[in-house]
């Protein structure tokens, strides 16, 4: 582990202020990260985040973000303890680093927030809070149990259900507390659930009173168990309800037979893995987690520039289009690149006047409109083999042609415009590249009897995707334990063609996808994990 500032760290005289954000990630959805949270973790120098905090969130750090993870169970790396924190935050912090401090939940509710503040105030750090949504808030509120009710009761008191405070002096007031009318929200309370409801109980509080246990509250996987402070820790041991959970005591727990949300929709329960590049998987990810998923996105594609002498190639090739038939753009990143080419030659759409404009599927097109540029022609099925039976019902195969794409694909199109006698000028518009993952995000797809939460299906994006998948995970796992993990989970692809990728990769495929659209993908999701839920 490196205390010492990177080695491409600026000179002294070049260095900036360092300040330690002290920052909530929420208690797990990923969408209920602060703006204020995701700003900070978009600059970040350094990052050190808890193993509660949901490693999507590394995501929107830098690539070349230094990021120290505090473990826990069977993972590989060194186990941060608080020291260590601290060293790492005041070495970073005085190197003129920005240093994010990722605690999950707020850093003030049972965290050790204030207590690293002070730790960096006496090291001459600078420092900040940014404040983040807290489970004992998020996690009754997603099993749909209010904290407080103007029925029922107008305060709530959030305790410690863990022994540690006790063990320095500070005992919780149990006869405050049972006596009290409100709400009690327990935290860190599994493992004593039982003996905190006796102690309740000893304490004068009703044996009958409404008890709750709300497990990775707003997680796809949320699980709620319900009985009474008499009976909670039976309940508790029959469901096998593991950390991390909330506990809540009060009437208010009744009315989650009215307005209980989260568990009932069709997903629920279901943890999906999101295999495509980071800025193409959020609707999807997004419309998973509505349907109750615990979508999770594992990027294995990511775009770089094309070389430079393609990127030459196509400004020359635009800049003369006379002989051309049209344009043919494979994939909303070819339509970027071509449009950047005409700025960097310095035309417009209007050089594409007169010339036939083909998007490769709804997505492209898309892509191509919000430039200005409106394809003529998209393909019904979105693959070279519809686009070749379009061409030839066009009768324009015999023409020439200038394609935009990535670095590799399939040769099937130019082999039929050659056929029939065109010409197909082949361009790479962008380079694809196989993203480095937080170690902590590929371990949380651990099966849950190897520490993780395993996965029940994985969206497969293209067989460029499922290599780089098959390498990423096996460089971590070993190549048999993951085909072994993928076995044993259902395998989306979308369209025929990652199909047959992925049986050549000796991968089963268990649905395709009719469309290449997030809302054919959650319907093929649907049917695959929750059929009497896809034909309602």
């Amino acid at each position: 582990m490196r205390l010492a500032p990177p080695a491409n760290h600026p000179d002294q005289a070049e260095r900036r202020v360092g300040i330690v954000s002290l920052v909530g990630a929420g208690p797990w959805d990923p969408e209920l990260l602060t703006l204020a949270g995701r700003d900070r973790l978009e600059r970040a120098d350094v990052v050190v985040v808890d193993y509660l905090v949901n490693p999507a969130l590394l995501l929107h750090c830098r690539a070349d973000a230094q990021i120290f993870q505090r473990l826990e169970g069977p993972h590989e790396g060194v186990r941060l303890d608080q020291a260590m924190i601290n060293d790492l935050l005041v070495a970073h912090g005085k190197a003129g680093l920005r240093v994010v401090r990722l605690k999950g939940g707020d850093p003030m509710m049972f965290g050790r927030g204030a207590e690293e503040a002070s730790h960096l105030r006496e090291h001459g750090v600078a420092f900040e809070f940014v404040p983040g949504v807290s489970s004992p808030i998020a996690a009754p509120e997603s099993a749909g149990i209010p904290i407080t009710h103007r029925d029922h009761t107008p305060s709530v008191s959030f305790v410690s259900g863990w022994e540690a405070y006790q063990k320095t002096g500070l005992a919780v007031a149990w006869t405050h507390l049972a006596l009290s009318a409100g709400t009690l929200v327990l935290m860190m309370s599994v493992r004593n659930a039982a003996i905190n409801a006796e102690k309740l109980i000893s304490a004068g509080r009703d044996p009958s009173t409404p008890t709750a246990l709300v497990r990775w509250g707003t997680r796809g996987i949320q699980q709620t168990v319900v009985g009474t402070l008499a009976d909670i820790g039976e309940r508790i041991a029959a469901a096998g309800l593991r950390s991390p959970a909330v506990m809540i005591v009060g009437d208010v727990v009744r009315l989650r037979e009215q307005i209980a949300w989260f568990e009932a929709r069709p997903l629920h329960g279901r943890r999906i893995v999101v295999t495509r590049a980071a800025d193409s998987s959020t609707g999807l990810a997004r419309r998973l987690a509505a349907a109750g998923a615990d979508a999770v996105v594992v990027p294995c594609l990511d775009f770089g520039p094309a070389p430079a002498e393609q990127r030459e190639r196509l400004d020359r090739l635009l800049a003369d289009l006379s002989a051309s038939a049209g344009v043919i753009v494979s994939s909303p990143r070819g339509a970027q690149a071509l449009l950047e080419a005409l700025v960097r030659i310095g035309r417009d759409v209007r050089a594409l006047a007169g010339r036939v404009v083909i998007a490769i599927g709804s997505a492209t097109a898309n892509a191509c409109i919000s430039g200005g540029l409106r394809p003529d022609l998209v393909p019904t099925q979105a693959s070279s083999e519809g686009l070749v039976e379009l061409l030839r019902e066009r009768e324009l195969l015999a023409r020439q042609w200038l394609q935009v794409r990535a670095d590799e694909g399939r040769d099937l199109l130019g082999q039929a415009i050659v056929a029939a006698g065109g010409t197909l000028d082949l361009v790479v518009g962008y380079s694809t590249l196989r993203p480095k993952l937080p170690e902590l995000l590929l371990d949380s797809l651990r099966p849950n009897d190897e520490g993780g939460e395993g996965f029940d299906a994985i969206v497969i994006a293209s067989g460029r995707t499922a290599k780089h998948l098959l390498l990423t995970l096996g460089e971590r796992f070993g190549e048999t334990r993951v085909r072994a993990w993928l076995a044993a989970a259902k395998l989306l692809a979308i369209g025929p063609v990652t199909a047959a990728a992925l049986t050549e990769l000796g991968l089963r495929v268990d649905a395709i996808a009719e469309q290449p659209s997030d809302a054919a993908m959650e319907s093929a999701l649907l049917e695959l994990l929750n059929p009497s839920a896809a034909t309602v």
